[in-house]
């Protein structure tokens, strides 16, 4: 699976990297740089984007701004992509207007396609390769074994596309069993979480926060494994 990240700085570029680093045999990683202070609205993308884009399978959109955003299409199209998820770490750089008006060009296309918010609560589909990617990068999910009162072994199952479910699975060894789920949520902030703290309107929190539970409910679902 030909897989190319579309990013637009430092957080999709730390993502990019952590999956190019752990990624399953058979997955080939290519790299899209878009530059940073893009119009918010792009009326010729021949303008901002390269004359050649690798051919892949699936794209990942970390964009940071809305004309990145606007961008998914043209350059699904020009890879030739069968699938695209875009990451929603930020509602600001892909309102839910923006994101709908993706989504219809994108489905007129005949590309699948997911926006997931925030990216480590993706869980996959509506298609065969963005559920390949979310059964290796998505919502993490954990096996925790207890020893006596305190975590022991803790297995990822799954990782998140930053990193930080093996991040948190290395710093909750030693930590009681009644505190594995404040101490993860808490802790996973520090990787950093890539979320932002902007408020969305659809939720009345951040979407750290989301992240934050997120990481709740896996802790607690491992710990009820054990």
């Amino acid at each position: 699976m030909k897989v190319l990240f579309a990013t637009q700085g430092k957080y999709g570029e730390r993502i990019a990297e952590y999956i190019a680093a752990n990624r399953p045999q058979g997955w080939e990683i290519l790299r899209l740089p878009l530059r940073r202070g893009l119009p918010m609205v792009i009326d010729d993308p021949d303008e901002v984007l390269p004359a050649a884009i690798p051919a892949a399978d699936l794209l990942v959109s970390l964009h940071e701004s809305s004309g990145a955003a606007e961008l998914i299409p043209d350059i699904a199209q020009r890879a030739g992509a069968a699938a695209v998820l875009a990451a929603v770490d930020d509602r600001a750089a892909c309102p839910r207007g923006l994101e709908n008006q993706i989504g219809k060009r994108l489905g007129a296309m005949g590309v699948a396609f997911a926006f997931a918010r925030p990216l480590c609560g993706f869980d996959g589909g509506p298609h065969p390769l963005l559920s390949a990617f979310a059964e290796r990068f998505g919502r993490p999910r954990m096996r925790i074994d207890a020893d006596g009162d305190r975590v022991g072994l803790v297995t990822v199952e799954r990782d998140c596309p930053c990193g930080a479910g093996r991040f948190v699975a290395g710093v909750l060894p030693g930590t009681r069993l009644s505190e594995a789920a404040d101490t993860g949520a808490l802790r996973h902030h520090h990787h950093p979480c890539m979320a932002s703290m902007e408020v969305d309107p659809e939720l009345s929190d951040t979407l750290m926060h989301l992240s934050g539970y997120i990481f709740r409910a896996a802790i607690n679902a491992g710990l009820r494994r054990k």
